[in-house]
């Protein structure tokens, strides 16, 4: 140390830019003369490592032994002794009469950014075995259409067409000429988007996909590429449409003789088969109405079928809802008789009329009123509501049924759930799903309230001018 002493003594400029930077440095600072020895060092060198201030590692000693040699600086990385910490280090030699008498070592603590870049390659890494594995088509496209990145078979498919998973090759130029349409949409709006659609293959035969598209955002919420999810669903259209035909041949099948108990029935009762006591009489008109029942049930289940996958168009008309809500109690009695439920109708509306498709609204109601006499409480009773709000008639019943909490009265209404095994009834989950799509087509709202004093309310508004700009021509099942 006095040799170094006396040497920087005599090297006056540099003796006070050590000086100054011992004393103002604020990371680890340290000197080595060219024997690799630490001649210097501040106190949060000393800190860093250990007690014999000695830097060992095969690294640290191929650098210092390359500046040597070649005379030149070098930067490099080291992890501390103690705190655990990664410095980047630049070594600098200091050169007297052409030969390297010392090696200035300054660094800075780059620990958080070195953990970053730890962190960014193993989710890279991490992101790169999910795309590899996982057996669906995902991938991120620019704003100009380019390919990113994605699961391992989607750049042939985005390039091609072809569909690994299910061995298909899609009509690759309708798939390109949607995908600029539904691309500038989402970049424009900034919105995701989710459909079904149906795609041919190059051979012409159909097939189903669920798409969705999501725009990837930076921090400030620009667009600067999208997501794109597909998935084929042909099983489950294969399997929807079997269950569709199942269902209605069965309700065909049913029907017939259903027709034919009913015209027998009603031979019975008219005398033709000679005169009937009046005890006999009123058991086959109660039979009767059952099969009547039965029908409308049969009637209504095979229309629902029958639009299922298709378009309904709808006809418009004046229609008085008190009046079409008559008609469907008068069907409907019998089956509240046997439950043992009354049905009294309120009328308060000034303007009784909506615009609407007449058979599509007694559906609505049929339906509405068909779950209030299932699920009511036996020896209860129902209460049906006819009132006028703004621009609207509105329909509504309430009943005495078990609550039906929040996160269950959203999905009332969707395809396919049914309550009805809780309550050990027949139900498939279709009449209400049917019953919002009409009632959205017109432009109205379907609704439901339940209370925990085990009241429920039901009902639809649907507007009662002509000029109703949100109604539908159709109706999509």
């Amino acid at each position: 140390m006095e040799k170094v002493d006396n040497l920087l003594k005599s090297n006056r400029d540099f003796s006070c830019f050590l000086s100054n930077y011992f004393k103002n440095c604020p990371e680890a600072f340290w000197v080595k003369d060219k024997n690799l020895r630490i001649v210097k060092a501040n106190n949060l060198y000393f800190e860093y490592f250990s007690k014999n201030n000695e830097i060992s590692g095969k690294e640290t000693i191929d650098t210092d032994r390359q500046i040597l040699q070649y005379k030149i600086c070098k930067t490099f990385n080291l992890r501390t002794h103690n705190k655990n910490k990664i410095l980047s280090v630049t070594a600098t030699p200091i050169i007297i009469k052409n030969q390297i008498e010392y090696i200035v070592y300054t660094s800075s603590d780059v620990t958080s950014q070195e953990e970053l870049k730890e962190r960014f390659f193993v989710n890279k890494y991490q992101l790169n075995a999910l795309l590899e594995n996982v057996p669906k088509l995902i991938y991120m496209k620019d704003t100009e259409g380019k390919y990113i990145t994605g699961t391992k078979y989607s750049k042939e498919f985005f390039e091609t067409g072809f569909d690994f998973f299910h061995n298909t090759k899609l009509d690759f130029p309708s798939i390109k000429a949607t995908n600029i349409n539904e691309d500038n949409f989402v970049i424009e709006n900034n919105k995701q988007i989710a459909y079904t659609k149906e795609i041919n293959d190059t051979k012409g035969f159909p097939h189903w996909y669920k798409i969705y598209k999501a725009p990837i955002n930076t921090y400030n919420n620009n667009v600067i590429g999208i997501l794109v999810m597909i998935d084929n669903i042909d099983d489950e259209k294969i399997l929807q449409a079997q269950r569709e035909t199942f269902v209605a041949s069965l309700g065909h099948d049913l029907k017939n003789p259903t027709l034919a108990q009913i015209q027998a029935i009603d031979l019975l009762l008219k005398g033709n088969f000679g005169s009937i006591p009046e005890a006999q009489k009123e058991i086959l008109e109660m039979v009767l109405d059952s099969c009547k029942y039965m029908k409308a049930l049969l009637s209504s289940l095979l229309a629902t079928y029958r639009n299922e996958r298709g378009v309904v168009k709808l006809n418009y008309e004046e229609v008085l809802l008190p009046e079409l809500t008559e008609e469907c109690v008068s069907e409907m009695i019998y089956l509240a008789k046997d439950k043992e439920v009354n049905i009294n109708i309120e009328e308060n509306a000034t303007n009784p009329i909506i615009y609407g498709d007449k058979v599509q609204i007694k559906r609505v109601i049929m339906n509405l009123i068909s779950n209030g006499i299932k699920y009511a409480f036996k020896d209860s009773s129902i209460r049906i509501k006819i009132y006028n709000e703004s621009n609207y008639t509105c329909f509504q019943f309430e009943n005495n049924s078990p609550y039906i909490p929040p996160d269950k009265r959203d999905a009332i209404f969707a395809q396919y759930v049914s309550f009805a095994d809780a309550h050990k009834e027949l139900g498939i989950g279709l009449g209400l799903y049917a019953s919002k799509k009409i009632v959205d087509a017109h432009g109205g709202n379907i609704f439901v309230k339940s209370f925990y004093d085990n009241r429920n309310i039901f009902g639809f508004k649907i507007p009662n001018t002509k000029d109703n700009i949100c109604a539908a021509k159709t109706v999509s099942f």
